[in-house]
């Protein structure tokens, strides 16, 4: 197949299209994650071609640096992995009493965050994607500091994150067979380090996105997370 981050990409959006379905109560949080997760797609000039080398329509990494496939994917990930969490332990975001002023300037800054760190840690000889996930954690995790109530969340929405993105990856390679050993670049996935067969690398990058995308949406937008249907804890 010679667009294999496109199809991966689609697969990514299938969770949150049945997320949205499901949880009505979620589409709010859902589209604030979409808008958000955009500056992540533009990251792909990080990674392409130093931690794969897929293939784009149009070209569009050669000629911009991101592409179509970027897009869906950052929003098909920040579907599933901001609202897993509250899926699977039937939980709802509920405002906070006192709510951070200027959300999305709040929302803002830490993206802003993350992106620096990021830079900062590529520029010291990191390779990228232990760079971006160390970035999403570490961010996260200061924001945790400053809601201790984020933390089990933050923890649990991480491991069904990387459960789930396991399990995507999973269709995918079968799909697609070999994909993993002919479109990621062995020099930086550290060969043999696998599970099932899906590099461990890309489990640790759900397991960043999975914390980071259920801490940073509650932290930036005030909300906190109480039980489904009622405003309780």
């Amino acid at each position: 197949m010679s667009h294999e981050f496109l199809l991966l990409s689609l697969l990514f959006l299938v969770p949150g299209g049945v997320i949205w379905l499901a949880r009505p109560d979620l589409r709010p949080l859902m589209k604030r994650m979409a808008l958000a997760s955009l500056p992540f797609a533009a990251a792909e000039r990080l990674f392409y071609p130093r931690y794969w080398a897929p293939k784009f329509l149009f070209d569009l990494a050669d000629r911009i640096g991101f592409g179509i496939e970027d897009v869906l994917f950052v929003v098909g990930l920040s579907g599933f992995s901001s609202t897993v969490y509250a899926v699977v332990f039937r939980r709802a975001p509920v405002p906070c009493a006192a709510r951070g002023a200027r959300p999305w300037r709040r929302a803002a800054a830490a993206i802003a965050l993350v992106l620096a760190v990021a830079g900062a840690l590529l520029a010291a000889g990191v390779p990228v994607l232990y760079a971006s996930v160390t970035a999403m954690v570490a961010v996260a995790a200061a924001l945790g500091a400053a809601r201790a109530d984020l933390l089990v969340p933050g923890l649990l929405g991480a491991l069904l994150s990387a459960a789930l993105y396991l399990g995507l990856c999973l269709v995918f390679a079968a799909l697609v067979p070999s994909v993993f050993e002919r479109t990621w670049r062995p020099s930086v996935l550290l060969p043999g380090r696998a599970l099932l067969g899906v590099p461990l690398d890309e489990i640790l990058y759900g397991l960043g996105a999975g914390f980071a995308a259920t801490v940073f949406p509650a932290w930036a937008f005030g909300f906190r997370y109480g039980r489904a249907g009622s405003d309780g804890d």
